[in-house]
């Protein structure tokens, strides 16, 4: 194994139990895949376990038509979701699905994610709702549809079923996703209390670029590591 496959499984490993612990493991129904840059291939759980159940040897490297290549057992069937995207988006390198309660609640009622604050705004013009659900995604005309409502975009809330979020990397996925959640969260709150007042658009595109620029980035994925790994031992020591 490669020491760029072993980086990438070893924050994709960090990124379950980081999302488990803010509350979007979703049962056996989430999943996270990565790949290395340009791979018809990427990395995964298998098909059955939870988020804070998933461990290093237990990961599996499967191809677009999700069969496995490397471990044992099979991803989740769903996963033509995240095949698709890998076609059309050459720069994606990780995908996360989840059906977090606050963004759940916020694509059910039909709402697009708000640039309200400084946090959600790495998000600003940067996500879309998918109003269609036809059911459990088994096949690639469904993964082909949310691909194309994605676009060039970083985020998109599905219309009652749950959120996508992908990013150049796994940190920037997770982290994507822990603030989608938060900002949906916060959303449902203000618009319960009043009308919502969004940001300056000039504001929201500062916020966004600091807050998305890899260094800034990286000093974050590190503090989630850090304190993922204080709470579960196994994950292991990180700097």
């Amino acid at each position: 194994m490669s020491e760029a496959e072993a980086a990438l499984k070893q924050d994709l490993l960090h990124a379950y139990h980081i999302l488990d612990a803010d509350g979007q493991a979703s049962g056996i129904a989430g999943h996270l895949t990565a790949r290395l840059p340009g791979a018809d291939r990427f990395w995964s759980h298998r098909w059955g376990i939870g988020f804070d159940e998933v461990r290093a040897e237990g990961l599996i490297e499967a191809d677009f038509n999700l069969d496995t290549i490397r471990g044992e057992g099979r991803v989740n069937p769903t996963l033509h979701i995240h095949t698709r995207i890998y076609r059309a988006r050459p720069d994606v390198r990780c995908i996360i699905h989840t059906h977090g309660k606050a963004g759940v609640a916020l694509g059910c009622a039909g709402m697009g994610l708000e640039t309200i604050t400084q946090t959600g705004a790495i998000f600003h013009d940067d996500i879309a709702l998918f109003d269609e659900f036809h059911g459990i995604v088994l096949g690639t005309e469904e993964g082909d549809a949310i691909a194309a409502a994605l676009g060039a975009r970083r985020g998109l809330l599905l219309k009652n079923h749950g959120a996508l979020v992908v990013g150049a990397n796994v940190a920037e996925a997770c982290i994507g996703m822990t603030v989608l959640e938060w900002a949906a969260d916060v959303q449902l709150r203000a618009a319960a209390a009043g009308p919502l007042q969004r940001l300056d658009p000039a504001a929201a595109l500062h916020s966004k670029g600091f807050l998305l620029d890899p260094k800034n980035l990286g000093l974050r994925w590190d503090f989630l590591k850090r304190k993922i790994g204080r709470s579960r031992p196994f994950l292991g020591a990180t700097s």
